[in-house]
């Protein structure tokens, strides 16, 4: 009886015959064992489906940790590897001369007073010209700083015109690597830059372009260096600057003043603006002229700043316990548009902590415009007072922080601190619920006086 209620419990409460012999097929002269794979029971194949979700679930798990353990000894191993070393000059920049040889000096500063080895390598199309006066030099914790210098020797030509570059690297070592020997690890380097110019065989010029922003009805200085890559003069170079809104509309076309460039020679093109245009975001497309040849060089750039403005808060039908609805009007006075942008309110206790953390859902604002920004509070739990508090509004990269006062009553908010003194608007107490409730009543009384009507009426007929 025991052994056939365990038979049931494993199967599920089936009943299985169990052979106690195996299976044969019996033909006129032999048997032949059957190989049929055991069937297994319900309950087993249970059993077994969860020991391979449990392992694959430990098998993930075990990777997660592996992989978090990477991670730290990552992190850990990468402070180790911040530099001790700076270099000094980071570029060195010369016109190609035929046959030019020249030494050039460069210096390795100690920035943390480490004892540690330094190697020295060359990579760049220029490596073949140069050689190195020291490949490896010892640091000890009281070498501050050590010269050192490379010798460029040039060949009688370069091949293209143009820029050809080489890099010094020196790279951070153990302390006596020669002796160690091989060194298994990561390390870190910094690098001297060797700049060659080879010049183009006719008029050719480099451009680039600073911008001195202003504000509104202020001077944005444009500044333009020039440097003439070619092998002939140039007798007249000037820039004429078109700037345009961010919707590719032309505000302004400026010139610049006109110079003169030798081979090889460097100026600078200046241009002033006066912005009188709304502040934002303005595109400079810079036209370059030299001696009836064309470059052109553009370059996004911001007049004011990224300015939003809370003009007046207001809430309606507020009632102390109910949840109250700040309604804030904001202005873009931005010429882009704004997205993203929401209002956070802070609200604070007597002792200093956040009673209250509520922020608007997410608006596009468009420029040059005003639009509504709404933020729930549930004022449940909360006692008539004066209260600090902290209004942020966020757009961009940007915040606009202001700490306020709220005074607070049944059924009125004061707001102190964000223009002035902000009024936000009183409640009464036939706010929603309580019109709500009249209706109700009124539709009650309605209902009995039609019945008293109704029943007077049918009386009368029966009569």
């Amino acid at each position: 009886m025991m052994k056939e209620e365990f038979k049931r419990s494993l199967i599920g409460g089936e009943s299985h015959k169990i052979h106690s012999c195996p299976d044969f097929v019996s033909d006129t002269k032999k048997l032949v064992k059957v190989k049929t794979p055991p069937t297994p029971l319900p309950g087993c194949n249970l059993i077994n489906q969860k020991f391979l979700d449990n392992s694959n679930t430990c098998k993930c798990i075990s990777r997660l940790i592996m992989l978090a353990i990477s991670a730290i000894l990552i992190i850990l191993f990468s402070s180790q590897l911040i530099s001790a070393i700076s270099i000094t000059p980071g570029r060195t920049t010369i016109n190609f001369e035929p046959g030019l040889s020249q030494e050039i000096p460069f210096s390795i500063i100690n920035s943390e007073n480490k004892e540690m080895s330094v190697v020295f390598t060359v990579r760049g199309d220029l490596a073949d010209y140069i050689t190195l006066t020291k490949t490896y030099e010892e640091f000890s914790s009281s070498d501050e700083s050590k010269s050192f210098s490379y010798t460029l020797n040039l060949p009688s030509t370069l091949g293209k015109p143009g820029l050809h570059e080489a890099e010094i690297v020196a790279l951070q070592m153990p302390k006596d690597i020669k002796e160690q020997g091989t060194f298994v690890g990561a390390t870190v380097g910094v690098i001297t830059q060797l700049y060659v110019h080879v010049p183009y065989p006719d008029k050719y010029i480099e451009v680039d372009v600073n911008i001195i922003e202003a504000g509104q009805n202020e001077n944005t200085v444009f500044l333009i260096p020039v440097v003439s890559r070619g092998k002939l003069d140039i007798v007249d170079v000037r820039a004429v600057i078109d700037i345009y809104t961010s919707l590719n509309e032309k505000v302004a076309t400026i010139d610049s003043n006109t110079e003169t460039l030798n081979s090889l020679e460097r100026k600078e093109l200046v241009a002033d603006w006066v912005a009188d245009v709304n502040p934002g975001k303005y595109l400079a497309d810079i036209t370059i002229i030299y001696d009836n040849e064309v470059t052109k060089i553009e370059k996004e750039f911001n007049v004011g700043e990224m300015i939003l403005e809370i003009k007046e808060i207001h809430v309606r039908d507020f009632e102390l316990g109910q949840i109250a609805k700040f309604n804030a009007l904001v202005e873009n006075k931005w010429s882009n548009d704004l997205k993203d942008v929401y209002l956070n309110i802070l609200v604070y206790n007597e002792e200093g902590e956040t009673m209250a953390d509520f922020k608007s859902p997410t608006y596009d604002i468009n420029a040059l415009s005003k639009s509504e920004m709404v933020a729930y509070w549930d004022t449940v739990g909360v006692h008539e007072g004066t209260y600090d508090g902290k209004l942020i509004l966020k757009y961009g990269d940007k915040s606009t922080d202001r700490n306020i006062q709220l005074k607070i009553s049944d059924y009125e908010i004061e707001v102190l601190g964000v223009t002035g003194r902000v009024i936000v608007q009183r409640g009464t107490k036939f706010n929603l619920n309580n019109l709500l409730l009249i209706l109700l009543i009124f539709l009650i009384v309605a209902n009995i006086i039609w019945f008293v009507v109704v029943k007077k009426l049918l009386k009368k007929k029966k009569r």
